[in-house]
């Protein structure tokens, strides 16, 4: 079974899939007139500007629903992600993890202001939006748009879950001698705890935990690289060199050709900032504001801070350090990697990044696998979905890294080709609301639309 899974995810992020990823954020960044590299400052005002009066629609405010998007895609990704996309692709699979980020910033802003102008209010007075909303209502595609969720539902259930419990497992097996099962039932147990009230409950806990676990993570990677500082020139030459040209075997590295860095980097760059994906549409949907632009623009300060941050962090450490020829992998080769710079301390550090991040993404993702069961089934599927969701973390146990990440490729995939295909189709729309606005025409105005 394993080795079927890891067949087909090679199979479905080959050429044509990494293409259509990469294909896309390029059109959109010519669409859009590159959004995320003229207004960056103008997303960073917006982040730090309190909620206008009449911004009544929503459920929580513009920032936690950033929060709630971060907690998402900063996770195990980009500890165990970048580790794995590096000892499969080699250094120049993080070149390519970068060319991602920085087009995936424009996806991220396009199905961001999607989920804002078709999102709706439900039954239960909750706002729904995302990726099956703007493909019923802005395309007429409902049959697409239920395809998409149960994908989505599924890619949370049997992917998301065990990706992230089986990073948290190796490490606290690594570094405090706890069995997967221990490690993954007390996963459940708190991501029980904080998704039992709902959005709200969701967004109070991500606005202080998101911050926190990235801060410290970062804290850790900066001492280690200050440690290491002497090889951070030929760490980035590395990763230009061979995001171009082969690298060898050596150590307890295999060897990876250009191919290698390129789907690796592509697809772990996708996996763990979501642009293209439709998950994170779901989070800024029930945004406190009446404009689509502006949470837009907050939206791809998630793909920034994912990307160009933090796994950009973990990628130089593995490779300042030396620790990627170690032969091991996932959150045990980071956590290799930050022993060699900070002593015992760095395994701490990794532990408790990787047990905070894998929290912070289970409890988000347990909020969009609930919006795609209310989308399918109404909403009083919300609590039995929770419930089957804190179960299937416990499978996080059960599989290997590589298997595990492989049936996450798999499934990302298949969610990513309905949403990219209405990301291009409904382009146009997004294009002439931003154009809109005197954003364009007056530089650092604000949004008006």
């Amino acid at each position: 079974m394993s080795q079927w899974i890891q067949s087909a995810s090679d199979f479905l992020w080959g050429l044509p899939m990494l293409s259509l990823v990469l294909g896309v954020g390029v059109y959109l960044l010519v669409r859009l007139r590159a959004v995320q590299l003229r207004q960056f400052g103008q997303a960073l005002r917006d982040l730090l500007q309190p909620p206008t009066a009449d911004a009544s629609a929503g459920d929580i405010t513009p920032f936690a629903a950033l929060m709630t998007a971060v907690g998402g895609i900063v996770g195990n990704g980009n500890i165990a992600g970048v580790a794995t996309a590096i000892t499969s692709g080699g250094p120049g699979a993080l070149f390519w993890m970068w060319i991602s980020g920085l087009v995936g910033m424009g996806t991220m802003f396009a199905e961001s202001v999607l989920g804002i102008v078709y999102r709706r209010k439900g039954e239960d007075g909750l706002f729904l939006g995302g990726p099956m909303y703007y493909l019923e209502d802005g395309l007429g595609w409902p049959g697409v748009a239920t395809f998409f969720a149960i994908g989505m539902a599924l890619k949370t259930l049997l992917a998301t879950t065990t990706v992230q419990s089986n990073s948290m497992s190796l490490v606290a097996a690594s570094e405090l001698g706890w069995s997967p099962t221990f490690t993954c039932f007390l996963a459940a147990l708190v991501t029980g705890a904080a998704v039992i009230g709902g959005v709200r409950s969701i967004a109070r806990v991500s606005e202080v935990l998101s911050p926190f676990m990235g801060l410290l993570y970062l804290a850790g990677a900066i001492g280690v690289l200050w440690t290491f500082r002497s090889e951070l020139a030929a760490s980035l030459a590395l990763v230009i060199e061979h995001a171009f040209t082969p690298i060898a075997a050596g150590g307890g590295f295999l060897g990876a050709s250009v191919r290698q860095a390129f789907r690796f980097g592509v697809a772990r760059g996708v996996y763990s900032n979501e642009a293209g994906t439709g998950s994170v549409p779901i989070a800024h949907a029930s945004a406190r504001t009446n404009n689509p632009v502006a949470q837009g623009r907050i939206a791809m300060l998630g793909v920034f801070l994912d990307t160009m941050v933090v796994s950009s962090a973990t990628g130089l450490v593995l490779l300042a350090s030396g620790a990627w020829r170690s032969g091991l992998e996932s959150t045990t080769l980071t956590a290799r990697a930050f022993s060699e710079g900070l002593g015992q301390m760095g395994g701490t550090v990794v532990l408790a990044a990787s047990l905070l991040f894998g929290l912070s993404t289970l409890i988000t993702w347990a909020f969009y696998g609930e919006q795609c069961a209310a989308y399918l089934l109404g909403p009083k599927a919300r609590g039995p979905y929770r419930l089957i969701y804190c179960v299937a973390i416990m499978g996080g146990g059960l599989a290997g890294a590589r298997a595990t990440w492989a049936w996450a490729d798999l499934l990302n995939g298949v969610m990513a080709i309905p949403n990219l295909v209405a990301l291009v189709l409904l382009a146009g729309p997004v294009a002439r609301r931003m154009f809109a606005t005197s954003q364009d025409s007056l530089p650092g105005s604000a949004d008006s639309s």
